[in-house]
């Protein structure tokens, strides 16, 4: 279906998020070479024993320059970059914990931004990278304050780099409610499984987003070389109601 990504050497932050596999196992099944990223051996381990054959792992933490430089350094020429960031928060501002806070701006923000920096000498002209925000960021939700701050700054950075990077392409998805584990870190399996389903039954699409729906949203926006400054949502029409 993504014919030019069969010989693509496609780069993957943040391996252990749902997305992040999800668009690994698909752009691998259509022949591109894949490199990833865990923030542990551990879990990078698990998440390579999942990805098959033509698949490369890394230890990295995105919040630090000087590791993500090296890490590019060591990968050298690719064609797209894809950075995914599953850290969220949600509290409102008057019970903001400021540490958890900025720990999440390093992740989302700061992460990405070291990522494009860094792989702009390796990455192929015609090549392209998928940045992530969230719906957040366009229709409000009490105690997402710096999920949607993080997510709006991407999503307007990413237009910048658009022409900056040119030709290189760069676009920003902007996913709805997907059930990742980001929902059983923050509430527990009981709660994420009665908040996930109430999120099923008022989204007009009758059910909440998998990670191969964004997965194929990802392929589509590195195999389209017409599309780049688009902040792509993908959220089961969230926003209308």
């Amino acid at each position: 279906m993504y014919s030019k990504l069969n010989t693509s050497k496609i780069v993957i932050t943040g391996i252990t998020g749902g997305i992040a596999r999800a668009t690994a196992v698909l752009a691998r099944q259509q022949g591109a070479e894949i490199i990833v990223t865990a923030r542990s051996q551990q879990k990078l381990d698990e998440a390579l024993k999942d990805l098959g054959t033509n698949v490369t792992g890394y230890v990295l933490d995105v919040s630090k320059a000087d590791d993500v430089k090296q890490f590019f350094d060591d990968v050298g020429p690719f064609d797209h970059l894809v950075t995914p960031a599953a850290s969220s928060m949600f509290a409102p501002i008057s019970d903001l914990d400021l540490e958890t806070a900025r720990e999440l701006v390093d992740s989302k923000q700061w992460g990405q931004l070291y990522c494009v920096k860094y792989a702009i000498p390796y990455l192929d002209k015609s090549g392209s990278i998928t940045l992530f925000s969230g719906t957040v960021t366009q229709k409000a939700l009490p105690g997402a304050t710096m999920f949607a701050a993080a997510g709006a700054a991407t999503e307007a950075s990413a237009r910048i780099w658009a022409l900056e990077l040119a030709p290189v392409r760069v676009n920003t998805i902007v996913p709805g409610i997907i059930e990742t584990p980001v929902w059983t870190n923050l509430m527990g399996d009981d709660g994420a499984k009665e908040q996930l389903q109430h999120f099923a039954d008022t989204l007009p699409v009758g059910r909440i987003g998998a990670p191969d729906d964004i997965a194929k949203s990802v392929l589509y926006l590195m195999d389209n070389g017409f599309v780049s400054g688009t902040s792509l949502v993908v959220d089961g029409g969230h926003r209308l109601i």
